[in-house]
């Protein structure tokens, strides 16, 4: 009986506190909505991805590939990470990118070739001394997203 009551009283606390807007979420529609958090390009989710990172600051950076680990991209060094096609619910690719050697903020310019569903990322110095662009996101539904 206490059980049932603590658990009827716990369920109701939730329902009565009131849901806020999470900044690190998509617009429900996909559509483009104020802030930070809009997808940069849209890739095809029923093919492989080819990601491409060309490093352009004139510094070392590392990233992450799920099936490599950590890698190191040279100044002017270009890489090409295959993202393969799957049945996956949750989010498809997560890339983080970061300077070696200091604090440099980042900046990405992404392009797609909606042919052979390659993505390009040019990355870039930024200004201030605060990462700006940390990681390239794709979801679920194939938004690529930089944060």
């Amino acid at each position: 009986m206490k059980f049932k009551i603590l658990t009827v009283g716990i369920l109701s606390a939730i329902a009565f506190i009131n849901p806020s807007t999470v900044l690190s979420q998509p617009s429900p529609d996909g559509g483009p909505r104020p802030g930070f958090w809009q997808p940069e390009v849209q890739v095809d989710l029923n093919r492989d991805i080819t990601l491409i990172l060309m490093n352009q600051t004139g510094l070392k950076l590392g990233y992450g590939d799920s099936e490599k680990g950590l890698s190191s991209l040279s100044p002017g060094e270009t890489v090409r990470i295959i993202i393969r096609k799957g049945n996956r619910t949750g989010d498809i690719a997560n890339i983080p990118i970061n300077v070696q050697q200091g604090t440099n903020a980042l900046t990405y310019q992404y392009n797609v070739d909606k042919k052979t569903n390659e993505v390009t990322v040019r990355i870039n110095i930024g200004g201030g001394s605060a990462p700006l662009d940390r990681s390239v996101y794709i979801d679920e539904k194939g938004r690529v997203y930089s944060f």
